[in-house]
């Protein structure tokens, strides 16, 4: 009966995330409720992939995320961004769920930091596994982009699923193509508000703000809140010279609590 349950949960978690189709992760992004598209950190590789450009060192990254209490929903990632003078290439592994149900992701991806607009192109191999049913996989194609229009403002864009791929070519089922837009203004540099939307093809707009706010030397404060469904986020970040650590914490109106804790080291030129 528990194992029927959780299949049940699973079904209902993949149909309420379904606009997520660029699976975001990162403690940082996720304590702002995943208004993330302008950032130029470490998890652009997932979150909005036109920010790898300002990078400027190689990085390596793991995050871990519980959702709602149930160990079958768990997410893990991690990956590793390889910076030179002529562009940023990084690679990154995700995964949902347990032998039952489970997604995967490896994503390749590359990109560039030209005055002030940094572009990048990936390419994602996804598979999907039902145990009782079969294991299917597709090619994805991401682009994104961050443009500097002053110095306090920024402007980020990002399209998951550019070819529109198809999960198996017997059901015809696709992959959520999804396309992000926002602005960040950053009035001071302690300072950061996040305002973003989401757009899944076949669902409604899903609507972002976030904020951060370095309260002292190394240490960050972090809140926002998204719609579809609503969901409210608080998160704190202790980033000491190369090392970050970040945990966020988020409440889902239509199911439970998510939690998620990230490290990434920067190791310089």
């Amino acid at each position: 009966m528990k194992r029927l349950a959780c299949i049940a949960l699973t079904l209902i978690t993949i149909c309420a995330k379904a606009q997520v189709g660029s699976f975001n992760l990162g403690a940082r992004s996720a304590g702002m409720a995943g208004a993330s598209l302008t950032l130029g950190d470490e998890y652009s590789l997932f979150n909005n992939i036109g920010g790898m450009g300002r990078v400027e060192n190689h990085a390596a990254f793991a995050t871990y995320q519980n959702r709602y209490g149930i160990s079958q929903f768990q997410v893990i990632g991690a990956g590793a961004l390889y910076h030179t003078d002529i562009g940023n290439a990084g690679v990154g592994f995700y995964k949902f769920g347990d032998d039952l149900y489970s997604e995967q992701r490896v994503h390749l991806a590359v990109g560039n930091k030209i005055q002030m607009v940094s572009l990048a192109i990936g390419v994602d191999l996804l598979q999907y596994h039902v145990s009782t049913v079969s294991t299917s996989q597709a090619l994805a194609i991401q682009f994104g982009g961050i443009a500097e229009i002053t110095p306090q403002l920024r402007f980020g864009a990002h399209v998951f699923n550019l070819n529109q791929a198809e999960v198996g070519s017997e059901t015809g089922d696709k992959i959520p193509t999804v396309m992000k837009g926002g602005l960040s203004y950053r009035p001071s540099e302690e300072l950061m508000l996040n305002l973003e939307v989401e757009k899944d093809l076949d669902f409604n707009e899903v609507f972002k703000a976030g904020i951060e706010y370095q309260i002292v030397e190394h240490v960050f404060l972090r809140t926002g809140i998204s719609t579809e469904p609503f969901l409210g986020a608080f998160g704190v970040g202790f980033h000491p010279k190369n090392l970050k650590f970040d945990y966020a914490f988020s409440n889902d109106s239509k199911l439970e609590n998510i939690h998620e804790i990230s490290v990434a080291y920067s190791f310089k030129k």
